[in-house]
C-alpha cells in the first residue's frame, strides 16, 4: 500500500515499465512529497530492499555465461535487454524515495554498473538508450534541484541541500565513459554471443526493439542517440564546473 507521498512500502514496487516501442524517452515516476526521515524504519527499509535489488542484478551479470537456475529471476542475462530492464525497475525505485542524499549514491551505484555491463552483454539499444536517458534525466534534475520535465522543485532540495563538488566529478567520469562504451557497442558489426540461443534471442529482441526502423542504414539514428546520451547531464555539468558545456560528438 503507497503512504502519504507516494511511496510504496509494500514491496518497494516500481512503477510498471512502458513498453511504447515508439519511444525511447522515459518519464520518471513522481517522487514522494518528502524525503525519507534519516535514520528512520523507512530509510532502513528502502536502503535494504534496494542493496538487495542491485545484488541480484549482479549476481545475474556474474552468471551471465553460467547454467540457469530453478528461478528464472537468478537467470544469467543473455543480453542487455533484462539486464537494462532490472536496472530501469530499480531507477524508478530511487527516484520515488524523494531523498536526495539516496538518489545521488545510489544512482551512481547503478550507473557505473550500467557503464561496465554494456560492452560486456549482447546489445539491445531501445534498451539501452532508454535506461540512460532515464539516467540522464535523473542526474540533470538533481544538479538543478528540479524536476527537468514539471520544472518542480524536488524534495530535499528546498533547504538548499545539493550535489557536491565529489559526485559532479564522478558523474562526469561516468557519462564520459559511457558515451565511450556506447560509441564502441553500437559500431562493432554484431552482438558478440556466447551460443545459438543467445544468438537467436539477441537477434529477435534487437529486431523487435531497434528504434531506428525507419532508417534503412540505421546510421544517422544511432548517431543521433549516441550523441544525447547523458547530454543534459554534461550539459548541467559544463555550467556547473566550467569548461566546454557540448557533450563530445
Amino acid at each position: 500500500m503507497a503512504e502519504g507521498g507516494g511511496f510504496v512500502t509494500s514491496g518497494f514496487m516500481s512503477p510498471a515499465l512502458s513498453t511504447n516501442a515508439s519511444t525511447i524517452t522515459p518519464s520518471l515516476p513522481h517522487p514522494r512529497h518528502h524525503s525519507l526521515a534519516a535514520g528512520s524504519a523507512k530509510e532502513t527499509s528502502f536502503v535494504r530492499f534496494v542493496n538487495q535489488s542491485i545484488d541480484r542484478i549482479q549476481k545475474r551479470y556474474a552468471n551471465r555465461s553460467g547454467e540457469d537456475g530453478a528461478n528464472p529471476q537468478e537467470n544469467g542475462y543473455t543480453s542487455f535487454k533484462p539486464a537494462g530492464e532490472d536496472f530501469e525497475r530499480v531507477v524508478d525505485m530511487i527516484w520515488v524515495s524523494g531523498t536526495p542524499s539516496l538518489q545521488i549514491t545510489f544512482l551512481l551505484n547503478v550507473a557505473f554498473l550500467v557503464q561496465t555491463y554494456i560492452p560486456n552483454l549482447p546489445r539491445a539499444p531501445k534498451t539501452l538508450f532508454r535506461l540512460l536517458d532515464k539516467l540522464d534525466i535523473a542526474f540533470a534534475s538533481l544538479l538543478q534541484g528540479c524536476d527537468l520535465e514539471s520544472g518542480e522543485t524536488l524534495p530535499g532540495f528546498e533547504t538548499g541541500r545539493g550535489v557536491t563538488g565529489t559526485e559532479k566529478v564522478r558523474i562526469k567520469s561516468i557519462a564520459d565513459n559511457s558515451r565511450v562504451a556506447v560509441v564502441h557497442v553500437m559500431n562493432q558489426e554484431t552482438p558478440s554471443l556466447d551460443s545459438e540461443t543467445e544468438e537467436a534471442y539477441d537477434t529477435a529482441s534487437y529486431t523487435d526493439e531497434d528504434p531506428m526502423d525507419d532508417d534503412p542504414s540505421g546510421e544517422s539514428d544511432f548517431a543521433m542517440n549516441i550523441a544525447r546520451v547523458y547530454d543534459r547531464t554534461i550539459v548541467e555539468l559544463g555550467d556547473q564546473l566550467g569548461g566546454s558545456n557540448h557533450p563530445p560528438g
